[in-house]
């Protein structure tokens, strides 16, 4: 059913009519229009079609129409429908429609309660007639909108897909929905209905507006109105207000959000059982006229995955996911968003910082940084009495714009590293093309194991994985969560398992990085550090699809380990070993940085570090990356330092700062052991 808004003025034989009634009194007027109304919804016309009038304004009729058929009616038809139904009454001749556009059910109601309070109509009976008193049931939450953008060619979709960083999947249901083998005569029913992953319900209502937009304008729909279900309760079967919402959504989209209304969804395979039967046999009874589109949140999918599996073999599912892109493309995307709401206020380096220094983002998480940036600016901006502390802080480094995986392929070796991921990404590439295919789809293992010592980059490529991984569309969330001995065992008893379940819950769909895991038993056999192997083996096998477990340390104490426990040696399918750099490595690695910061290194500064680098890797733990690291941002202080002295008064032109000096690295070495002479060298990651 359409429900639609318009204006009406009419002649008649009966010149002035509406004029004439108004001068009598307010009673006789109102009866007047009551009379109208119950001409206009006689059943001896149009049975598709009951119109009401809700409120008049200089001479005009405001008009409510209810449309029970698959296509939208247009002026001219609304205009014979006027004329049929009020010429013999009242000799109505000429009819002029103007204003029409679609409203949402909601709208329609809040227009009869208008016509309602100066008594037009009855607002109550007309909404008990239609069956459209849905809007307050206990049981599930509805929220209804007209999608904001109108026909949209292929062309101008694939533009706004770019804007919101549409996956792949969407991209591919566009040359579906376009192809010019379809029929597009008219509305025939939906062929497909889809399924979205994302990890917020902003990114995903993204899509859902652009897509039936799409289908709009392709005939697949025949109504811009979108209503989306959510907090559906486990009391939420046999529920006709459920029922009554989809038989009035024909020609329209139904969204329905699957995360139900628990906090905890450990209990929805159970709770949600009769919820899921009762929605299946809905979605089944209605999906020929009413497009379904299901919303899987990443953290809470509640019980999306026995609904999806109890409707897939009755209708033909796509699933969407939410994209994923680089630096420079979440800039645009958050662009995007501040120029269509109010946040002016921010300038584009506002934006850039707001970034942070991740390198690879989704949509989900663009949207989280504009929620806080408009949360911030009412604080800071349009109620600065509440300013207490500034949101932006400025990092140590400009963040650097290339996506992860450049950023990784840049990186000073790490040739094992490299190919490795070569081999998940293709490997996850081969086995969705099988899936497509009908093919048994195979899923491996993909945990992992780095060993080397400190500052040979094990946390930095770890963080790059996730990032990568998740811009592919292997990992969901790409969220990258770092934990110790301290972060897993607890104080007491039985606190140990939940802690450690809880971090897998925290990863999910990202990396979960355990760093130094022998610590865990060293020295406490049959203690807590057990509890804490024992779950995190339950829990990798629980997780083997949505977490990346990569645990980090030293090689020896790694492979004793994991020598000691069957268990995870059996789960890990890549170990990966990060050996010491030698000279030129540090070298590169030196080189790599400088240029990253704006410096300039001359070939008497590279001999000067390669010599400190020959006595380095002479030392104990002499900290790799983390050294050459250490030794540059002393050179960048003995720099400053220098050319203050030198310069006090004086221009300083860009040449000046963008060059370190031999002077500059001199005594790096005795320097920095002097300032850790009583730990390993370097910081921590």
């Amino acid at each position: 059913m359409l429900f639609f808004d318009f204006n009406v003025a009419f002649q008649s034989s009966k010149t002035n009519l509406i004029n004439q009634q108004k001068m009598k009194s307010k009673g006789q007027f109102v009866s007047y229009i009551r009379e109208l109304n119950d001409i206009l919804t006689s059943d001896q016309i149009d049975d598709n079609i009951q119109a009401f009038i809700y409120q008049e304004n200089s001479g005009k009729l405001s008009i409510l129409a209810a449309v029970d058929q698959l296509q939208k009616p247009s002026t001219e038809k609304l205009q014979n429908f006027l004329i049929k139904k009020l010429e013999t009454p009242y000799g109505v001749k000429e009819v002029e429609v103007s204003d029409l556009r679609e409203i949402t059910v909601d709208t329609f109601r809040k227009l009869l309660n208008r016509g309602d309070r100066i008594n037009f109509v009855d607002e109550y009976r007309i909404s008990d007639d239609l069956r459209i008193n849905f809007d307050g049931n206990r049981d599930f939450d509805v929220a209804e909108e007209i999608c904001p953008l109108k026909r949209i060619n292929h062309q101008q979709a694939l533009q706004q897909a770019h804007k919101i960083m549409a996956d792949q999947t969407l991209i591919d249901e566009f040359t579906r929905i376009y192809s010019k083998d379809n029929n597009r005569k008219k509305f025939y029913g939906h062929p497909v209905h889809y399924k979205i992953l994302a990890g917020s319900y902003f990114a995903a209502m993204k899509i859902v507006e652009l897509l039936s937009a799409a289908l709009y304008t392709n005939k697949r729909l025949v109504s811009h109105r979108i209503t989306r279900i959510h907090n559906i309760t486990e009391r939420c079967y046999a529920e006709s207000d459920f029922e009554n919402l989809f038989k009035r959504a024909a020609g329209s989209t139904v969204v329905i959000e699957l995360q139900g209304a628990q906090d905890n969804d450990t209990n929805y395979a159970t709770s949600y059982e009769e919820v899921v039967d009762f929605i299946s046999e809905v979605v089944k009874k209605y999906q020929r006229n009413t497009l379904c589109i299901f919303v899987e949140m990443v953290d809470q999918p509640g019980f999306a995955p026995k609904l999806i599996s109890s409707i897939q073999d009755d209708i033909n599912l796509i699933e969407l996911q939410e994209g994923a892109g680089n630096r420079e493309q979440a800039l645009d995307y958050l662009k995007f968003i501040k120029d269509s709401s109010d946040m002016s206020y921010y300038s584009d380096d506002d934006l850039e910082r707001a970034l942070g220094d991740k390198m690879s983002f989704r949509a989900s998480d663009i949207h989280q940084i504009s929620d806080k940036l408009y949360s911030d600016g009412l604080k800071n901006k349009i109620y600065p009495a509440y300013k207490k502390v500034d949101y932006f802080t400025l990092s140590e480094e400009e963040a650097n714009k290339d996506d992860a995986y450049h950023v990784l392929q840049k990186m000073i070796g790490l040739t094992e590293q490299k190919k490795t991921l070569k081999q998940i990404m293709a490997s996850f590439k081969i086995q969705k093309r099988r899936a497509e295919l009908g093919l048994t789809r195979c899923k491996p293992s993909r945990h992992m194991c780095f060993t080397g010592n400190p500052g040979s980059a094990k946390t930095t490529v770890a963080r790059l994985f996730a990032d990568i991984l998740s811009k592919e569309g292997i990992l969901t969330t790409g969220r990258f969560i770092e934990c110790g001995r301290a972060d897993l065992v607890g104080k007491y008893v039985g606190w140990t398992a939940n802690i450690v379940q809880k971090k897998f819950r925290q990863a999910k769909g990202g990396v979960l990085f355990i760093d130094e895991a022998y610590s865990l038993v060293e020295h406490w056999a049959g203690s807590y550090g057990d509890e804490a192997i024992s779950t995190i083996v339950q829990e990798m096998e629980n997780h083997r699809d949505d977490v990346i477990v990569i645990f980090a340390g030293y090689n020896d104490k790694m492979k004793s380990f994991l020598d000691r426990n069957e268990g995870l040696l059996s789960r890990i399918a890549f170990h990966l070993n990060f050996p010491d750099y030698n000279t030129n490595e540090l070298i590169d690695i030196l080189k790599l940085m400088a240029e990253n910061k704006g410096y300039v290194l001359k070939d008497d500064v590279l001999d000067e570090c390669k010599s400190i680098f020959n006595k380095a890797i002479k030392q104990d733990n002499f900290g790799n990356g983390r050294f050459v690291r250490n030794l540059l941002e002393q050179a960048e202080m003995k720099q400053a330092q220098r050319i203050y002295d030198n310069s006090v008064g004086k221009e300083i032109d860009k040449e000046t700062l963008m060059s370190l000096s031999v002077e500059d690295f001199k005594d790096g070495l005795s320097e920095i052991y002097k300032r850790s002479r009583n730990k390993i060298i370097g910081f921590t990651n």
